[in-house]
């Protein structure tokens, strides 16, 4: 009877160990399950992280290569908007430049000849005739009896140019005066040293007499 309690202990803990074995196994490998899934988990989230990252930095690429390869709507606007300056400067900026014939109807009656001191052009014309600035600029200076030219004015181009107007009949304009392209600024007479009316034309860039006709011919 002893003998079979005994044994009967015996299985009963033998069987309580099996099963604690076999509980802490399941637990083992249940957590091992859990934790596989857990890097799996964790290893699949890397991996989504890196795609993202790899597409993020290809975007990037393709972005940086469209605003390297084809300008934007914003660059585009910006060199419209610096064309369109560049052109109104070239604009103004012509508008000194002296090539606006002074006299609109006229015969040339005597060229530019620095050798004989004659350091401009003679425009035949009829007296009381228009004059006007061959460019806009400042009337530098007017004088009603030049001993040579009678009535003369000059005007400052502002650039380095400056014209004389001399012979008028009638000058319009005063020192100080701001003049446009083309405005009237005389009237052609025969004033000073004149033996028929006419406008004695001169140009001048940085205080040196240059011929009339090479930039009237512009």
């Amino acid at each position: 009877m002893k003998h079979k309690r005994l044994i009967g202990f015996l299985v009963t803990i033998l069987i309580i160990v099996v099963a604690s074995y076999i509980g802490v196994s399941l637990y083992l490998i249940v957590n091992i399950s859990n934790e596989n899934d857990v890097l799996k988990q964790e290893k699949q989230g890397l991996v989504l992280k890196a795609k993202q990252l790899e597409d993020l930095l290809e975007s990037a690429k393709v972005t940086e290569e469209k605003n390297t390869q084809s300008p934007t709507t914003k660059d585009i606007h910006i060199k419209e908007k610096e064309l369109e300056y560049a052109k109104e400067e070239f604009i103004n900026a012509q508008q000194y430049i002296p090539n606006f014939m002074p006299i609109a109807e006229f015969i040339l009656t005597r060229p530019y000849m620095p050798k004989k001191n004659h350091y401009g052009i003679d425009l035949a014309g009829r007296i009381g005739e228009p004059v006007y600035a061959a460019a806009s600029g400042m009337v530098k200076s007017v004088k009603e009896d030049d001993e040579v030219y009678g009535k003369i004015l000059t005007i400052n181009h502002l650039n380095g140019y400056e014209t004389k107007y001399g012979h008028n009949s009638l000058i319009v304009v005063e020192e100080g005066d701001f003049v446009t392209k083309g405005q009237k600024i005389a009237e052609v007479g025969n004033t000073g040293i004149s033996s028929a009316p006419h406008l004695h034309f001169e140009i001048l860039y940085w205080e040196k007499n240059i011929d009339p006709e090479i930039k009237l011919k512009k």
